[in-house]
């Protein structure tokens, strides 16, 4: 052993001493550790460095006579990566066998062992046999005539992609199969007796060759007679799996290949599976870990990351800097022809612009980690921000929502997204300046758009989970929602901690502020109140049987009825709304909405149907002819309920006491009997007996139309004749009661 060997021994058992004493503190100190050895790991192996590229582990030979043995390939004990890949080298020769490969062809003597990282080759050539098998008589027959050495489980296998199967003779085919008997290749030629004078190629007369399906670990050669056609020359077939490179040179050295069972060359890969790749001692390789395939026996595939390392990338610490470029790595310069050099140094220069460099090297150096630092938190604030967006997005039913959104059966209009930021622009960061209302479903907005649209923008109040339900349910059905008395959505952002819907800004507030706050200075007419309350019978009768869908608002009041600048109406919050399909009649769910509003008989059933909407009507109604809230402030002797109060005026026949004053001095007496008798009827026990929709809306267009046309035609209804007149009503200029029939 030389020298440097010794020193690389000696290093290396140092190493081993100052690793054991490195994992005492371990358990302590793991980084201090872990910086230690790999910096002791790179300063041994640095002091024992041999001048030449490393190939095989230190303290271990690399050639067997003139054969290059690369790692993981090793002779003698504690060379190799395993037990595969031990090589007996023939008292220094060129011959050189695997041991623990005892038998068949491998086993025979080694001539090369192919490693060549630039290119990525991982294989090894060895002998292999012909197999020749002569029948004179001529006559027909299938028979085994080889089989190859049996790799399993070994890292070898014969390459596909460096062999192929050459066949000399005719009259029989050859058959190679696998391990599992599946045929992997088969090669047969055509017998003549004319044919020319021998020839170096392989073109199917007398000769053929081809290529297996797949690299296997194993594969027999089985003859198949293919008639008693004679066989050419001496009445022999020849077969070999054979390096297809070798073959192509040998060629022109056999006569009619008659030489070919000779022995012969086959191309035998090799992977290697479980590398350190990430240990620091990799740092100068690159290693990529290939999935098996036909072609490839798969494994770990190295090459030293700069073409100015050599040595094997298989090896920890195996890549080193090329002699030349010692000194200056990472200026080292390729001269062509794989020679490399550092570049010629400049003159020297005087120590004040040596000082002036530093100086601006040392600023440049500076200002760029500082730019780097603010680049890199801003990513990092960017790319938190994102992940935020989006468990938002989720969290807030952003799936949900594309969920709902595709289930429709009818083309929904695509609702825009907005960002966090544009929200935030148009509400001017939320200030509350710009709120418009608050309620329990969350706080109204007044916006501004970038393309200068103003609209009102709701932030939702959503406590758990369980009301996203609620609002997702909003914006799908508003979606499905065309009517010019119905509020129109039109965007949503999910990105912010609550969910955002943005909605066609309606600048006069809400029906409940413009009758019973006392703060407004703007009186509401009779003719405002039909024309209102015919707006949102038309709105409803649209939900309920015009739309494609059948909807149920489930949350009619006054507060829910928003007022444009023309003070029409315009129905909003579909937060508790339901969608019924064609055969439902109504929908059984847990009792939801507002006191003073809800249908008697869903509290009994919990049953919603589209009559228990017009119940809601009703009250509305009432609302708007006396004034009152659906909740009445009144004292012990008087009934808080709104509809019972209203029912039972009628009843006694003095309705008009209650009746708001403006009511009562501009509305007609038939023009207040139709529409009182009309809430009456909405406001019936019996679900059933109540009016849709569709005739509140249609009795009440005709008491509008009428007022217009300054005459009033007595209704009389469609049902419920008993419902249809009151029992008595007061003349506004005698003050006696007229009784109707």
């Amino acid at each position: 052993m030389n020298n440097n060997s010794s020193n690389v021994k000696n290093s290396m058992n140092n190493y081993t001493k100052h690793s054991k004493a490195a994992k005492q503190m371990m358990h302590h100190k793991p980084f201090l550790v872990h910086l230690i050895s790999t910096c002791l790991l790179l300063l041994q192996y640095s002091k024992a460095a041999n001048p030449g590229p490393q190939i095989a582990k230190p303290g271990c030979k690399d050639h067997c006579g003139n054969v290059t043995i690369p790692y993981p390939f090793g002779i003698g004990p504690n060379c190799y990566h395993n037990p595969w890949f031990n090589v007996e080298c023939y008292n220094g020769s060129d011959s050189f066998k695997l041991k623990k490969i005892t038998t068949g062809t491998v086993n025979m003597d080694g001539i090369q062992i192919n490693w060549d990282p630039l290119k990525g080759e991982r294989n090894l050539i060895s002998v292999v046999p012909c197999y020749r098998v002569c029948q004179g008589d001529g006559n027909p027959r299938s028979m085994l005539i080889g089989n190859s050495d049996n790799l399993r489980g070994s890292p070898f296998l014969y390459s596909r992609k460096g062999n192929v199967l050459l066949v000399n003779g005719c009259g029989g085919g050859i058959i190679l199969r696998d391990k599992r008997n599946q045929t992997i290749a088969g090669c047969a030629a055509v017998c003549t007796t004319n044919s020319t004078a021998p020839g170096f190629d392989c073109y199917g007369v007398d000769c053929c060759q081809t290529t297996i399906s797949n690299s296997v670990d194993y594969y027999s050669m089985e003859l198949a007679s293919m008639g008693k056609t004679p066989i050419v020359e001496d009445a022999c077939t020849r077969a070999v799996l054979v390096d297809s490179k070798w073959i192509a040179n040998k060629r022109k050295n056999l006569l009619h290949f008659q030489g070919l069972c000779d022995p012969a060359r086959v191309v035998i890969e090799w992977s290697i599976e479980d590398l350190a790749v990430d240990s620091p001692s990799y740092g100068n390789s690159s290693c990529v870990k290939k999935a098996a395939s036909v072609d490839d026996a798969g494994g770990y595939v190295c090459r030293c990351k700069e073409e100015f390392y050599q040595g094997n990338p298989y090896l920890p610490l195996g890549c080193q800097v090329v002699k030349e470029c010692e000194g200056c790595v990472q200026d080292c310069i390729s001269l062509g022809n794989h020679t490399f050099g550092c570049p010629k140094k400049e003159k020297k220069l005087n120590t004040g612009t040596i000082a002036v460099i530093i100086g601006l090297g040392t600023s440049l150096v500076l200002l760029l980690v500082l730019l780097g630092l603010y680049l890199l938190l801003r990513a990092i604030k960017r790319n938190r921000d994102v992940r935020l967006k989006a468990r938002y997005f989720e969290r807030n039913g952003g799936l949900l929502l594309k969920q709902q959104m595709s289930s429709q059966e009818n083309n929904i209009e695509k609702i825009k997204i907005l960002s966090s930021n544009e929200l935030e622009k148009a509400t001017d960061k939320y200030n509350e300046d710009r709120i418009l209302g608050q309620g329990g479903q969350g706080t109204v907005y007044k916006g501004m758009l970038s393309d200068g649209n103003i609209v009102a923008i709701k932030k939702s109040k959503i406590e758990d989970e369980s009301q996203l339900t609620v609002f997702i349910n909003e914006v799908v059905i508003l979606s499905q929602i065309n009517h010019r008395n119905v509020v129109k959505l039109l965007a949503c952002c999910l990105e912010t901690e609550v969910p955002m819907l943005v909605y066609e800004y309606i600048p006069n507030g809400t029906l409940s502020d413009l009758i019973h706050d006392s703060k407004q200075d703007f009186a509401i007419t009779w003719e405002m109140r039909l024309h209102i309350g015919t707006d949102i019978a038309n709105a409803l009768a649209y939900l309920h049987s015009s739309y494609l869908i059948p909807i149920l608002h489930r949350d009619i009041k006054s507060s829910n009825i928003l007022l444009d600048n023309k003070y029409r109406a315009k129905l909003s919050d579909f937060g508790i709304s339901k969608s019924l399909s064609i055969d439902q009649t109504h929908v059984s769910t847990r009792v939801l909405g507002t006191i003073g509003y809800l249908d008697p008989g869903y509290y009994q059933s919990e049953q919603y149907t589209d009559k228990s909407d017009v119940y809601s009507f009703g009250v509305v109604l009432v609302e708007l002819l006396t004034g009152q809230k659906a909740i009445r402030a009144s004292n012990e002797h008087e009934e808080k309920s709104l509809v019972t109060w209203f029912l039972a005026h009628m009843e006694k026949c003095n309705l008009y006491d209650i009746l708001d004053s403006r009511v009562l001095r501009e509305g007609k007496e038939e023009e207040i009997m139709v529409v009182s008798n009309l809430a009456k009827r909405c406001l019936n026990l019996d679900g059933k007996s109540r009016p849709k929709m569709k005739e509140v809306a249609a009795e009440l267009e005709t008491v509008r139309s009428s007022m217009e046309r300054g005459s009033m035609k007595m209704q009389s209804g469609s049902s419920n004749q008993h419902d249809q007149t009151f029992c008595s009503l007061i003349d506004i200029t005698t003050g006696e009661f007229i009784t109707l029939d």
